[in-house]
């Protein structure tokens, strides 16, 4: 080929590069220009639910050549198209936008904290990139359909008021899910297998519903599971927590589970969080529970395990918190609290304590912070060690038979108030 041949291909070629990166420009232009139409039309739905207490959205100007600076707004790191809607605590109420699917690279969507009601729209599903999804803190109501959520990591719908079949509400591919935050709603029915298929969710909140029947036998795999305040029964069965069990936070509190709570709970070694309050559970509390090392919290109370503390637990180097309240323990408090000098808040209330305030040792606790003794049956003085007790910074004692005038212990104080009143309970 000749060199004026060469020349001329060479001509061709960027006459073909540069018509190409032309072509992207104005195509790039002209979908973010779409974009931008998709949230003017959003602001003037806004607007006319909203005559008052207008949020950001109202800074959203037409005149500007691109959206992606108006607050509220995030574009892909082109700047071609609008990806991320922030409009969480803008004082929106009303219905909920039935267009977001035009904005077809929306990834980010967060209407949380405003007064949205009605129903979730149809709508929504079509947005097939959408992977985070916060409508919480509104007063939706209405049955929910996910169907079409197929890239969704991040769902959060907590504090509304959304009914129906937990087992309807879950699309049959939700493979990308990771954290569902489905508490305080009315949602009813039985779990049963609803997330068999949600192989890589970790995070899953269904408390404060109205769930019954049996717990789902899946979750050991994820780290964090909670059921709290729902209408589950039955017995917890040992299967669940399997030898690859990778819990860090387990809420079973407020609900009717009854028998003896499997020692297999062990195999959680990662567990910072076991709360079983409000229950029915018999028997002996777990000793194998004294090897997860990890536990920060164990919430047993308000159940009717045995009074046998095992020793197995003060060997929890890590435990912040132990409730044992509310379990008909009677007599003196047992002489091993006495020796959980890492705990700093101890609640033994609504027990039949009679004595053991001195003999069980627990007035000379090092670190305790808050001590809850209330609704039990000790009489006479009080103590004058409670004086001495200096990481103490809240003391519960109402609801007893004490007597006398406790002003030597007066002294210990928070912000300089007194922890008691100088009267009698």
């Amino acid at each position: 080929m000749s060199d004026g041949e060469t020349g001329h291909s060479n001509r061709v070629a960027l006459l073909v590069f540069l018509i190409l990166i032309a072509g992207s420009v104005v195509a790039g232009d002209s979908v973010l220009e779409t974009d931008k139409q998709v949230l003017l039309e959003l602001k003037s739905f806004l607007e006319e639910q909203n005559l008052i207490n207008r949020g950001n959205y109202s800074e959203w100007n037409p005149q500007d050549s691109t959206p992606c600076a108006w607050p509220g707004i995030s574009c892909d790191v082109n700047g071609t198209r609008v990806t991320r809607i922030d409009l969480s605590d803008n004082d929106i109420a009303g219905d909920i936008f039935g267009n977001f699917s035009g904005l077809t690279a929306l990834t980010y969507l967060d209407l949380s904290k405003n007064t949205l009601g009605g129903a979730i729209p149809g709508d929504l599903g079509q947005c097939q990139n959408l992977k985070f999804l916060n409508l919480s803190h509104n007063i939706i109501d209405g049955e929910l359909n996910l169907t079409g959520f197929n890239s969704l990591e991040v769902l959060d719908l907590s504090l509304n008021r959304i009914g129906g079949e937990i087992q309807s509400t879950l699309p049959e591919i939700c493979n990308s899910l990771v954290v569902a935050n489905l508490s305080t709603n009315n949602f009813t029915g039985v779990i049963g297998n609803s997330f068999d298929h949600c192989r890589n969710l970790q995070y899953l909140d269904l408390s404060s519903n109205n769930l019954s029947g049996d717990l789902w036998f899946g979750f050991g795999r994820l780290k964090e599971f909670s059921v709290s305040e729902n209408k589950l029964d039955g017995n917890v069965s040992a299967g669940i927590f399997t030898s690859n069990c990778s819990l860090q936070s387990l809420d079973l509190s407020g609900n009717s589970f009854f028998g003896e709570f499997p020692k297999e709970i062990s195999n959680c070694k990662q567990l910072v969080e076991l709360n079983l309050w409000g229950n029915n559970f018999t028997g002996p509390i777990p000793k194998d529970i004294g090897s997860i090392l990890s536990l920060q919290e164990l919430l047993l109370g308000s159940n009717k395990f045995s009074s046998k503390i095992p020793e197995s637990l003060l060997g929890l180097s890590n435990l912040t918190i132990l409730d044992l309240s509310n379990n008909n323990f009677g007599g003196d408090i047992q002489e091993i609290f006495g020796q959980f000098t890492q705990v700093k808040f101890l609640l033994l209330h609504s027990n039949s304590y009679t004595g053991g305030l001195h003999s069980s040792g627990i007035l000379k606790l090092p670190n305790i912070y808050r001590l809850d003794l209330s609704y039990n049956q000790f009489s006479g003085p009080l103590p004058a060690e409670i004086s001495q007790m200096v990481s103490l910074k809240f003391l519960v004692l109402a609801h007893n038979q004490f007597a006398g005038i406790y002003l030597q212990i007066m002294e210990i104080c928070m912000d300089s108030k007194p922890l008691i009143s100088p009267t009698t309970s």
